[in-house]
């Protein structure tokens, strides 16, 4: 039985890591069922945190935090960020 070809082509990439980094990642997607790094599962992590990046925003919280702009910063969807936003105006009840 051959594999029938994915919807959405793929594409060949080259990345290096700094040691630790790598380390780190193949430590946290380790499987000790399968005593390795299950297939696919670095193709899962990138592309996930990937879309993550173009999905989320980010949000400032220095006006609130009485800090240096970018000592703190969150991420979330859109949505999130708005409500999190209207709540530190004070314009949402707590």
């Amino acid at each position: 039985m051959s594999r029938r070809p994915n919807i959405v082509p793929s594409v060949m990439l080259n990345l290096a890591l700094p040691q630790p980094v790598h380390t780190q990642l193949t430590l946290h997607l380790f499987s000790e069922l399968e005593g390795r790094v299950p297939l696919g599962a670095y193709q899962r992590f990138f592309s996930e945190r990937i879309n993550e990046f173009f999905r989320h925003r980010r949000l400032d919280l220095a006006p609130w935090a009485n800090t240096d702009p970018g000592a703190f910063m969150v991420s979330g969807s859109p949505e999130t960020l708005k409500v999190l936003e209207r709540t530190l105006k004070g314009e949402l009840p707590t």
